[in-house]
């Protein structure tokens, strides 16, 4: 998976050094950084999960298309979550691939505020398993979820708030007590706030 998100990395870079080489006007190329806000939604009352803060960074660029206001931006990040089940933390890295359209209304002549609203597909990191005191499990390889924000750019930096919705389960979690085996398959729901800097 790390060589996957490195190729990633390198195929994007090299895009974006031809067409900002060709067009640097209606392309550009940034990092993005920010936290997380994680609720797992659990289908069952023999769990109880909790709100836990992550973190999530890497590169982004921006294309604008030829109807104004219009314009797509692809990121590539590593984000990390954690969710409390219980009294335990169960910790959950991905390579999210959100793909977002964004219409933007101009403020002055270097700012604008904006929403955006795209899918997104995260790929697990590392261990899919875990397993803790009172609950067993694992999270599924790929995921896929829709984004919706709101954000302010100025300049070369952009502020965005959004929300990350699931559209289908993260994982599983199971929970053993005597002879009986509880099951319940969860949902990883998510508030961001982020902060990009543009070249």
């Amino acid at each position: 998976m790390k060589k996957l998100y490195f190729l990633f990395v390198s195929i994007m870079l090299l895009g974006i050094t031809t067409v900002k080489a060709q067009n640097s006007e209606h392309f550009r190329f940034g990092v993005k950084a920010g936290v997380n806000v994680s609720k797992v939604s659990l289908e069952s009352d023999a769990f109880k999960a909790d709100n836990r803060l992550g973190y999530f960074v890497g590169p982004i660029m921006y294309m604008k298309l030829p109807i104004p206001g219009l314009g797509l931006n692809l990121s590539a990040l590593y984000s990390h979550q954690e969710a409390k089940v219980s009294d335990s933390s169960v910790k959950h890295n991905t390579l999210d691939i959100p793909l977002n359209v964004r219409y933007a209304l101009p403020l002055t002549e270097d700012s604008n505020i904006f929403v955006e609203a795209g899918p997104q597909i995260a790929f697990t990191l590392g261990d899919k398993a875990f397993k803790e005191v009172e609950y067993f499990g694992k999270f599924k390889d790929s995921a896929l979820s829709a984004n919706i924000g709101f954000g302010f750019s100025i300049d070369h930096m952009q502020a965005v708030i959004g929300y990350n919705i699931p559209l289908g389960k993260t994982g599983d979690f199971n929970s053993q007590y005597f002879e009986k085996v509880f099951h319940t398959t969860c949902k990883e729901k998510r508030w961001q706030v982020s902060l990009t800097y543009f070249f």
